[in-house]
């Protein structure tokens, strides 16, 4: 997490359901592996079971980080963000869970998420920091 702008951690299963996605092959036989957000500057995939979102993040979202649940935000210092939609991490994928995390994205903003239901990449990114040379 060393200044990164984003770290997230959860369940092997959940990442990969939400990084990845399968298509149909174009020759017609099979499916293809594809990304749905490739790395940060793409959006977000969705939320884990902890997301630490650096300043850049913390822009994006600006006021709605605020309007989160109590208990599903932490702010950790050094203009990072932890949010957390669910205690436990076997909590993902699971109806509760799912319904959790869809009502943190729906405060965030739907916008900055990758849209699982339509296979459309978020319209609204992060301005990444540009490292200090």
């Amino acid at each position: 997490m060393v200044g990164s702008s984003l770290a997230q951690a959860g369940l092997s299963d959940d990442l990969n359901r939400k990084k990845e996605r399968f298509i149909p092959s174009a020759d017609g036989f099979g499916t293809e592996q594809t990304f749905t957000v490739r790395d940060p500057s793409e959006g977000l995939t969705g939320l884990m079971w902890r997301n630490f979102f650096g300043p850049p993040f913390v822009r994006m979202f600006g006021d709605r980080l605020l309007s989160l649940p109590p208990g599903s935000r932490q702010e950790l210092g050094n203009g990072i963000v932890l949010v957390q939609p669910y205690a436990l991490p076997t909590q993902a994928m699971t109806p509760e869970g799912d319904a959790a995390e869809e009502r943190l994205i729906t405060v965030l903003g739907p916008e900055c998420f990758y849209d699982h239901r339509q296979h459309r990449k978020p319209t609204r990114l992060p301005v990444l920091d540009l490292p200090s040379t």
